[in-house]
């Protein structure tokens, strides 16, 4: 009888391990994409980080910093 019950406890949590086991890919696989959809985001406000830099740079290398009238 315990040869039974035995099988039968580990036929329940082989259920339960592939059901987090989905569950678990799912997640992944939806971090997977929300991190693809915020990666052109990421790069883009990285390129706009650098061309103000650059461009901060530029006008005080070159003295073109506007003077505003009193």
């Amino acid at each position: 009888m315990t040869n039974f019950v035995d099988k039968l406890r580990l036929a329940e949590r082989a259920e339960e391990d592939i059901y987090f086991a989905r569950i678990d890919r799912e997640l992944i696989d939806a971090l997977h994409q929300q991190e693809q959809l915020d990666r052109p985001v990421r790069l883009r406000d990285n390129h706009d980080y650098v061309q103000a830099d650059s461009a901060t740079e530029q006008n005080a290398v070159s003295g073109n910093q506007q003077v505003t009238d009193k």
